[in-house]
């Protein structure tokens, strides 16, 4: 009984009509909960699900300085009919370190840190890319400098007292020539139409593959090329150069009667050109050979195209004015 008289009592209460102050309790009640709700559960609720996105340090990224740079060796030898000891050709490196370093800009955050290392030594050059002669002559009336093949120059000066800082100064103005040219390549990469530079996705390896190509060998067109000579002395700098970075594997071939082109060149007086706007469809994949013995790295493929006798000399007509015969 004493369940049902609860139970009576409860549902007695709540047939009761309400009276102002049981409606404002209630109201009070229900905005009591609303403002609990916002003022609390919905900071809750979003500290518990939002992502979490942690803040970047711009200013350390701005700072930072890659640790490895590309460093480009450069090696000039001093010949001089009075040797320079060893102690001078050591302030001459140091000198020229010291003015480059000071003359060069600063490097972008997106932009190859390649910095050249110069290193002066006393005598003559070998014959290997990166080393350099420079032969000191005395008795003329004004410093000089005049280039001579075979990677060397003649450096005239009137006195021996002025050579240390003539030295100096020619060696700065060709290094930094240099390194200022190599970093201009970088914005002209990504912008670059056709035959000049080209951008390639990074891969830890490239199998690069050297291809002679000869059309048509009849009618004494035969052709051949000392192509590990060329590679020791010309490739194989910048593939132990680029080692750090990446391997290059180098191969080499010669294919006969390799069979015209999908596009036939336009004939003119003195032989056939291409226009630029058949340069995509020039290379006849599907009939020239350059399967590559490494088949799993990306591949770079150089063609020597040697066109039938009836098509030589073949050039690249660029905007109608400008000749050239090799485009990317």
């Amino acid at each position: 009984m004493a369940i049902a008289d609860r139970l009576r009592a409860l549902f007695g209460r709540q047939s009761q009509p309400k009276t102002v102050i049981s409606v404002h309790r209630e109201r009070q009640v229900a905005v009591c909960s609303i403002l609990f709700f916002l003022l609390l559960g919905l900071p809750l609720w979003w500290s518990t699900t939002r992502v979490y996105r942690a803040e970047l340090p711009t200013s350390d990224i701005v700072r930072f300085t890659p640790e490895q740079t590309l460093p480009v060796p450069v090696v000039f030898y001093i010949d001089a009919k009075t040797p320079l000891s060893q102690a001078d050709a050591t302030f001459i490196e140091t000198s020229v370190k010291a003015q480059v370093d000071s003359q060069r800009p600063q490097f972008t955050a997106s932009e190859w840190h390649i910095r050249y290392q110069t290193a002066v030594r006393v005598g003559v050059a070998p014959d290997t890319p990166g080393h350099y002669t420079l032969r000191l002559r005395m008795g003329s009336d004004i410093p000089s400098v005049d280039v001579t093949p075979a990677r060397s120059a003649i450096v005239s000066v009137p006195h021996a007292a002025q050579a240390k800082d003539v030295l100096v100064k020619t060696i700065s103005a060709i290094v930094a020539d240099e390194e200022r040219s190599v970093r201009d390549l970088a914005p002209q990469a990504s912008k670059a139409i056709g035959n000049t530079h080209a951008v390639l996705k990074y891969a830890p390896e490239y199998a690069v593959t050297l291809t002679l190509l000869n059309e048509n060998p009849v009618d004494g067109a035969a052709v051949d090329w000392d192509i590990k000579q060329a590679v020791r002395m010309y490739l194989q700098p910048l593939v132990d150069e680029l080692r750090p970075f990446t391997r290059l594997s180098v191969s080499s071939q010669v294919l006969h009667h390799a069979g015209p082109p999908p596009v036939t060149a336009h004939k003119a007086d003195n032989g056939t050109y291409l226009t630029s706007d058949m340069l995509p469809h020039f290379v006849n994949s599907p009939s020239w050979n350059f399967a590559s013995v490494d088949p799993t790295s990306p591949m770079l493929n150089f063609v020597l195209f040697v066109p039938a006798l009836a098509s030589q000399p073949m050039h690249i007509l660029d905007s109608g004015i400008e000749r050239s015969s090799a485009f990317l």
